[in-house]
């Protein structure tokens, strides 16, 4: 009986080792595949395309185990609108020494679904991203009830009562404010006409059909090049162009993020261009008003319509207090666009 009971537990031993063996002898998996990982090149898909890691500098994973078959999933500087994206996720074994993990994230107008694979000390990583605010889909802009652009421009600071005239005299800033706002509506309607609407994918891309000329070099981004996401709490629309975009059209801010303020009403998108969207360019845009002449105005082909040089000086003298008043307290600017539903 003795031998009869050694014989079996031998025979159990020997099952239990070789399965260890045939399933890798593998450890629980969340445990298993705790760290910190760096990402490299062709590692990483967002919506079913591989990214350029070097546009995402820094960029890591973190790993932490909850229990044996559950981790939270760490994302570093490598989602647009997230320093760090934390999710929770179910952790399987794949084999000796590789594992996966999926869990999801729904928050700030966003559905995320992450999902990778641990194999030795590589992490490959593939995330699903797609915005559901009401921002998305495919805008154009509207027209007010006297055909122009339904576009304005408003302005306030406690500093500034009077703005120059361009003949040594000067103007109250609400009459300025009524001869620009014409100019510039006056002015933008016609290009507007080009365009055939602005879609805002639920992917996060924007995409522009655009009827007119366009130069080659800014024809790449009219698809599947700028990105946005938005920033709802905040009531922002942020603009994104990558690093190594920006970098190679020679931008000096790289990469670039341009914060509109936004808001939806029956049935419309309004888009603001205020003082916190341009701050980041003031000193560039203030460059560009002051050291623009008559003549390059004209070589540029008059982009703000026919003006002859005395408005042209009126127009710039206006111009150049509104965008250096910006850095005085309490100033306020916005441009603001309505946009409708395309048809």
């Amino acid at each position: 009986m003795t031998a009869h009971i050694k014989t079996l537990l031998s025979i159990l031993t020997a099952s239990v080792c070789l399965t260890s063996l045939l399933t890798g002898c593998q450890s629980a998996p969340a445990p298993a595949m705790e760290g910190h990982y760096t990402l490299q090149a062709q590692s990483v898909q967002v919506n079913g395309t591989i990214i350029n890691i070097t546009d995402w500098p820094g960029s890591s994973v973190t790993i932490s185990a909850v229990d044996d078959e559950t981790v939270t999933v760490s994302i570093d500087s490598l989602l647009l609108g997230f320093d760090t994206l934390t999710v929770s996720a179910t952790a399987a074994g794949e084999g000796k020494d590789k594992y996966t993990f999926s869990g999801t994230y729904s928050g700030q107008d966003r559905d995320i679904s992450v999902s990778g694979t641990v194999d030795g000390s590589a992490l490959s990583l593939s995330i699903t991203d797609i915005c559901t605010s009401p921002v998305t889909g495919r805008w154009k802009a509207a027209v007010a009830d006297d055909g122009l652009a339904d576009i304005s421009l408003s302005f306030y600071s406690p500093l500034v009562s009077d703005i120059p005239y361009g003949d040594g005299g000067s103007i109250p800033v609400e009459d300025a404010l009524v001869l620009i706002n014409a100019a510039l509506r006056e002015a933008i309607t016609p290009e507007l006409a080009n365009l055939g609407y602005v879609e805002l994918t639920r992917t996060g891309y924007v995409g522009i059909n655009w009827n007119g000329d366009i130069s080659s070099e800014a024809e790449p981004l009219l698809q599947d090049v700028i990105q946005y996401w938005p920033e709802p709490e905040a009531s922002r629309l942020h603009i994104y162009l990558r690093r190594t975009i920006t970098d190679g059209m020679g931008l000096e801010i790289s990469p670039l993020d341009a914060a509109l303020a936004y808001s939806t009403s029956e049935g419309s998108l309004m888009l603001s261009l205020d003082r916190k969207t341009i701050s980041p360019w003031l000193g560039a845009i203030s460059n560009t008003v002051n050291s623009t002449t008559y003549e390059a105005y004209l070589e540029a082909g008059s982009p703000f319509g026919e003006l002859s040089m005395e408005e042209f000086t009126r127009y710039r003298s206006m111009a150049s207090l509104l965008v250096a008043s910006l850095s005085m307290p309490d100033t306020e600017l916005s441009l603001k666009v309505r946009m409708t539903p395309e048809s």
